[in-house]
């Protein structure tokens, strides 16, 4: 954001609280400066009364910031997680470079600032230092760096000592400019670390009025600049590969862990709360059972003796409680080809439902929460916290796996509910191996995660038509339908999500042929 940033790595890596002894030694050192904040999406109104807040006051300067993105052609800078700009203000301009990093890429960039000619026009690559200049080489290929946005901003900055902390926090208003499209304007607030750990940016935060109309974002100002010139509206994001790397204590481990989850629910959470948007809706509840699936995972050893654990698991499920109507009657809807207008209005109803508790402030503190959590929870005192993961993680990936131990046999004989229940199961399984998955170097992991998946899909298809058997019912309580439109309603549910007998017993036998390549490729995790 500005000067005042850190230029020694070292300076900036001492201050965030590692989980365990071998923080400093999972990827070696890392040559770039990091540039290290929360972004809090908002409107004018709510700026406006920000600036007021109590927590926020210090000495303000303000400015006139115009900056220009590039890129090359085929977008090889935003598929390497990089942005570059050059930035023009009233004492100069400079050329930025900046780079996700793996474990925390939603709050951590590697950075690199230089200076540039008052004329510049362009930036100049080989200004940058060596590992910025070599990063960017490698990414761009000899292509040439093309503008595809412009950024036009006033900001008024100022620093805040907080304990130990220094923060600049920043109010910035404006608005992107692509060609001819209409202009997106910008309203945002940034909290960002000069000294101090994280926790204190996570806290500072959690004294705003957060809600509604302010909640956390990690869609920066390059990535609306890219969705803007290519004339493409905000999409919902997958799940980044986990950053785990070999003898990563399992204290680091868990919490890169989380990171990555809650990096994939903040990632969505806005497309869902802004417009209810039905990938984003489906990306979240994922993120949610990904989260869910880390707490089980580590609960009975890593987390055993952190009480926080256990209620941060009952949040995320009324979490997934708001979203599952949503998402469930919108899969309904796409499986029907003439969709009946009563299960429409209550896809509509319920995706409603689902914006509006979710933008709550209970819930926008809560991803704050649990991130804060992440930094310093009581988990870190455990004595498992600095052991080495390997061993916890075979433990911990049979422990989930029993609960399908067996199961291939008795597919036939299930009942609906049985076979909902191992399909949750089966899910829980494949996100706990998964985030394993990075550490083995052969394929066995990905065969293992396909199968999963096969046996997730193929009974899918068996849940689909018992979820439509029942949602006549919970459509006729969410409009109040009188019992005849409810039980017709229902009557062409049933017809159209009607799963014949051979349909049926295919799918089991695709779930069995899945269970038995399971049991094939199950064990890689005992050679990590």
């Amino acid at each position: 954001m500005n000067e005042t940033r850190m230029n020694e790595t070292s300076a900036v890596d001492t201050t965030l609280r590692k989980p365990a002894p071998d923080a400093q030694s999972d990827s070696g050192p890392d040559p770039a400066p990091e540039e290290v904040e929360i972004k809090l999406a908002t409107g004018e109104a709510m700026l406006k009364a920000l600036r007021q807040h109590p927590a926020l006051q210090g000495e303000s300067q303000c400015e006139s910031l115009r900056t220009t993105y590039f890129d090359t052609l085929d977008g090889a800078l935003a598929a390497g997680k990089a942005s570059l700009r050059v930035r023009r203000r009233a004492k100069g301009c400079e050329q930025t470079l900046k780079i996700a990093l793996g474990r925390k890429s939603q709050m951590q960039r590697s950075e690199w600032n230089q200076p540039l000619r008052a004329d510049a026009q362009a930036p100049d690559p080989a200004a940058f230092p060596a590992p910025a200049a070599l990063a960017l080489d490698q990414m761009r290929q000899g292509a040439h760096l093309v503008p595809y946005a412009e950024l036009i901003v006033e900001r008024e900055t100022r620093l805040l000592r907080r304990g130990k902390a220094l923060i600049e926090v920043a109010f910035d208003t404006g608005e992107i400019r692509a060609g001819e499209r209409p202009a997106q304007p910008i309203a945002e607030i940034e909290l960002e670390l000069c000294e101090g750990r994280l926790a204190d940016l996570l806290r500072l935060a959690l004294e705003l009025p957060l809600g509604p109309e302010l909640g956390w974002s990690i869609r920066t100002k390059a990535h609306r600049a890219q969705a803007l010139a290519k004339g493409r509206a905000p999409q919902a994001v997958s799940a980044a590969p986990v950053a785990l790397t070999r003898g990563m204590s399992a204290g680091r481990a868990f919490q890169t862990i989380g990171w990555n989850a809650l990096a994939h629910a903040v990632g969505n959470l806005g497309l869902v709360i802004a417009r209810g948007d039905p990938g984003a809706i489906h990306q979240l509840r994922v993120a949610i059972r990904r989260l869910r699936a880390a707490l089980s995972l580590f609960g009975k050893d890593l987390l055993a003796g952190d009480p926080q654990a256990r209620e941060w698991r009952q949040e995320l499920r009324e979490a997934a409680m708001l979203l599952a109507p949503a998402r469930d009657l919108y899969v309904l809807a796409q499986g029907i080809k003439h969709p009946p207008e009563a299960l429409l209005r209550a896809q509509a109803a319920a995706t409603q439902a689902a914006r509006d508790g979710l933008g709550q402030a209970r819930f926008q503190r809560f991803w704050l929460q649990l991130a804060l959590w992440l930094e310093e929870g009581a988990y870190l005192a455990s004595p498992l916290a600095g052991a080495a993961v390997e061993p916890l993680a075979t433990t911990m990936i049979e422990r989930q796996r029993s609960a399908i131990r067996g199961m291939r046999k008795r597919l036939a004989g299930m009942s609906d509910r049985d076979l909902h229940d191992l399909r949750k199961n089966v899910k829980k399984l494949r996100y706990s191996a998964g985030f394993f998955q990075p550490l083995d170097k052969s394929r066995t992991a990905r065969a293992h995660q396909d199968a999963l998946e096969q046996v997730q899909e193929a009974l899918g298809r068996i849940q689909d038509q018992a979820s439509a058997m029942q949602a006549g019912v919970g459509i006729a309580r969410l409009l109040d339908l009188p019992r005849g439109e409810a039980l017709t309603l229902q009557s062409q549910l049933d017809a159209a999500m009607a799963l014949p007998a051979a349909a049926r017993a295919q799918a089991i036998d695709r779930a069995r042929d899945g269970l038995s390549l399971e049991k094939t490729h199950a064990g890689w995790w005992e050679a990590l």
